[in-house]
């Protein structure tokens, strides 16, 4: 009889063993995220601060005003029409087809009367609808539009021009046509010095030659 209760004993401790292993069970809690480090900027306690944008970089300064004048019609650095001025000084006739201004080939500055004002030095011709009108030199006293204080050119019939000058003097090298030359061909090369004299321009030089 001895035999069976043995057995029994040990099935008793059989069915406690697995009795505790049911009830033990891995733990399936999901650990806690570290929390996050705050800002540095933030306050203790307080919510991280908003990341700022970078500053934008400073613009550049704005170009400072250009002292000079600025250029008007014709390459003058005034306001003067010159164009207007030049057809009045030519004596340019009114054409029902063409503007009343004249053709302006080139405007220079220079103090060629020693009063400390820059003189106008102004290339013009005629409006034309045909050929090519006789061009002139004018000297204007400063930016005067009123009658010009010289007038080369007014003599020959000049075609193209190149104009120097140097302290009170200035220089007309140009091409001209003569008497017998047809309005296309220029046949002679003109070279004409001025000085100014205190009260006008006087001629200091001038020679004519044919063009070869």
């Amino acid at each position: 009889m001895r035999q069976p209760a043995t057995l029994t004993m040990l099935a008793v401790a059989g069915c406690a063993v697995v009795a505790t292993a049911a009830c033990t069970s891995p733990s399936t809690s999901t650990a806690t995220p570290p929390a996050a480090t705050p800002s540095a900027s933030a306050g203790v306690g307080g919510p991280a601060a908003e990341p700022t944008s970078p500053a934008p970089a400073p613009s550049a300064s704005p170009a400072e005003p250009s002292s000079k004048p600025a250029a008007g019609e014709g390459g003058q650095s005034s306001a003067v029409n010159w164009k207007r001025v030049a057809f009045r000084a030519l004596g340019c006739k009114h054409h029902v087809d063409l503007p009343d201004r004249a053709e302006v080939q080139n405007v220079e500055h220079a103090d060629l009367t020693g009063d400390g004002k820059r003189d106008a030095i102004v290339v013009a011709s005629c409006p034309t609808t045909t050929s090519t009108n006789a061009v002139h030199v004018f000297v204007f006293d400063g930016d005067s539009t009123g009658k010009p204080l010289l007038d080369a050119g007014k003599k020959q019939y000049l075609r193209t021009v190149d104009v120097q000058t140097s302290g009170r003097n200035i220089e007309v090298d140009a091409t001209a046509l003569s008497a017998d030359a047809s309005l296309c061909c220029p046949d002679l090369q003109v070279w004409q010095r001025w000085t100014w004299t205190g009260s006008a321009f006087e001629t200091k030089g001038q020679m004519a030659e044919k063009i070869s």
